[in-house]
């Protein structure tokens, strides 16, 4: 009885430990999100925008950091570039709240997965990229020009 309550507790212990989570918000929890925004620019909340630099100027969300400003070695590999620059930043603030947008989901959900497996345990991005979080907030007023953040 004393093996199988210690092992259960290991078990328990375990699972506990790896409180890595990353949520992404659906077009339905668009308030939820945006009520995480209000947040950016917090001393622990990091905000990456990973669309192409030139859309990125054009027009983001407040507080959002340019991640594609950087002149790429290979440009095939430019998350991984991302992900390894995140990594290199935060250092050990593993526990460091990290937003991303990107244009359709699929480069967030891959930078997501990337800063998952480095230990990162707080990442959000909304699944269905910018130009939809823009559609569903009307009054939204994007930050323009050169990333200064």
């Amino acid at each position: 009885m004393k093996k199988v309550f210690l092992l259960l507790f290991f078990l328990l212990l375990l699972t506990s430990c790896n409180n890595s989570k990353i949520k992404v918000y659906t077009n339905e929890e668009i308030d939820e999100f945006n009520k995480l925004l209000e947040n950016v620019g917090k001393e622990n909340i990091k905000a990456y925008d990973l669309r192409d630099y030139e859309e990125c100027k054009a027009g983001r969300i407040k507080g959002f950091f340019c991640a594609k400003v950087y002149n790429f070695q290979n440009y095939d590999n430019v998350l991984d570039e991302i992900v390894s620059n995140i990594t290199i930043l935060l250092g050990k603030k593993k526990k460091t709240l990290i937003i991303l947008i990107d244009n359709d989901g699929k480069d967030a959900e891959y930078v997501a997965n990337k800063l998952k497996e480095n230990g990162f345990q707080n990442i959000h991005y909304f699944q269905n990229g910018y130009l939809e979080y823009v559609r569903l907030n009307p009054d939204f007023v994007p930050e323009t020009g050169e990333c200064e953040c």
